[in-house]
């Protein structure tokens, strides 16, 4: 069983790009209920259904992990009207999923409502014209005040940071991304509200990294604790996994 204590983050990363012995590829298939390996299965193309995979039996066998010993392969979960997943059987930890071409992240806590978000910083995008659509005035004022070649990198750190935000609140497009503003004045990233509709009273931890060529953010509602502890790990328990820590 894995330890998760309050106010404890565990942090999940596995790369999708290495080729998946077929060995192992079969025993992940193994956890997969019958709605799981239709889904998989419609894939067409080889790496949309090795990410899947990949997803669905980090998901299993780490929840698993927590729940004192279960069996990965009998994990129920299920989803609110805006998708975000939660486990059927247990409220005893909450998690949340992410993924991206090459990185899959699970963050997993039994502080609060949790959100996860990770982008390929190298992938194309317009930066500045997604900010102009997406972005508080006070954010593109930032972006724009900024150094060219510091905008991408600053982009991404307030992109991961709302999509992390708006996956933990768990009401999707509810949430207009412009409605809140993220700072960067102290340690860690602060929030503040531009919509009153929308304004948010619980206290929050905010996080975002770096990891090769992708950017991390993580989203919690804090419970009563003011210090949160992140533990970083590498790898699905069911092929063995290092954990270099934080």
């Amino acid at each position: 069983m894995t330890e998760l204590p309050p106010g404890h983050v565990h942090l999940w990363l596995v790369k999708d790009t290495a080729v998946i012995d077929p060995d192992l590829a079969a025993r992940y298939a193994a956890l997969l209920n019958t709605e799981e390996k239709i889904r998989w299965q419609r894939f067409i193309h080889a790496h949309d259904r090795q990410r899947f995979l990949l997803t669905r039996a980090l998901a299993r066998t780490v929840l698993a992990g927590y729940l004192d010993g279960a069996d990965p392969a009998s994990l129920n979960f299920t989803a609110n009207m805006h998708g975000k997943p939660a486990l059927a059987d247990s409220t005893a930890i909450n998690f949340n999923l992410s993924h991206t071409k090459g990185l899959l992240a699970l963050a997993v806590t039994s502080a609060g409502d949790i959100g996860v978000d990770v982008e390929d910083i190298t992938r194309r995008a317009a930066t500045l014209e997604l900010a102009a659509r997406y972005f508080s005035a006070h954010e593109n004022r930032e972006l724009a005040a900024l150094p060219a070649e510091h905008q991408r990198d600053h982009f991404f750190r307030i992109w991961t940071l709302k999509e992390a935000y708006v996956k933990a609140r768990g009401l999707g497009l509810r949430i207009p991304l412009d409605s809140f503003s993220f700072s960067f004045a102290n340690t860690l990233p602060g929030i503040t509200f531009t919509d009153a509709d929308f304004t948010d009273h619980q206290h929050w931890f905010f996080h975002c990294m770096s990891h090769d060529d992708f950017r991390i953010a993580l989203a919690m509602k804090l419970s009563g604790q003011r210090v949160v502890q992140l533990q970083v790990y590498n790898g699905v328990p069911l092929e063995g996994f290092s954990s270099p820590g934080c």
